[in-house]
């Protein structure tokens, strides 16, 4: 045979009369899922309305959390270690006692940010507020902050409070910043522009903290 299948989405990659005048293929931009392709050959080469859509529902995002999760784990795991020696620093040296009881809940904060913006803002992406997803990832972060400080759990004073608040809607902004470049309906430039438009902010918000 001389035909090539390409998925629907890599059309903006591939010159098809290229690869005709190289290779004698002729190229066929198949259905967008992989799964359609033996309903594409079956009406002969010719993909259906449905095929050509892309959808980017509840299902579609929660598959794609963990992809995320993989991507942000090093971000974690530096942040929890940074905490953790932080935490049990004292003037006379390193604590252990301190390690667990000023550790522990900063390193549970921590990761409730990192939830918030890889678990909490995928999944309620159409209901929150705002385009860009760092600012949804913010009132993410800003949910979750309030969240802990109805149960009493954000900090012992007002500047602790407002330094819990100002660490977690920035972990979360920019987790979710990163959930872009999974989703179906974003551009390169768009990225851009969204990057550096935020990452100041995200930048500033975890210096404050």
């Amino acid at each position: 045979h001389k035909r090539l299948i390409l998925p629907q989405l890599g059309a903006t990659g591939v010159a098809a009369h290229k690869v005709r005048e190289e290779t004698g293929f002729n190229v066929h931009y198949g259905p967008v899922r992989a799964s359609d392709i033996k309903n594409f050959i079956g009406n002969g080469y010719r993909a259906s309305r449905e095929m050509r859509k892309v959808s980017f529902g509840f299902a579609d995002r929660v598959k794609l959390i963990p992809n995320d999760f993989i991507y942000g784990k090093f971000y974690l795991l530096g942040a929890v270690i940074l905490l953790f020696l932080l935490s049990g620093l004292t003037r006379d040296g390193l604590s252990y006692r301190d390690f667990l009881s000023e550790g522990a809940p900063a390193i549970l904060k921590t990761v409730l940010g990192y939830f918030s913006g890889i678990v909490i803002t995928p999944l309620l992406l159409p209901y929150i507020p705002g385009r860009y997803f760092s600012l949804k990832g913010f009132f993410s972060g800003t949910f979750v902050f309030l969240c802990i400080f109805l149960i009493g759990f954000s900090g012992d004073n007002v500047i602790e409070m407002l330094s819990w608040f100002f660490i977690i809607t920035a972990i979360s902004s920019f987790l979710a910043m990163n959930f872009t470049g999974s989703s179906t309906f974003t551009s390169l430039s768009g990225v851009k522009k969204e990057m550096k438009l935020f990452i100041p902010f995200q930048a500033g918000f975890a210096a404050i903290g």
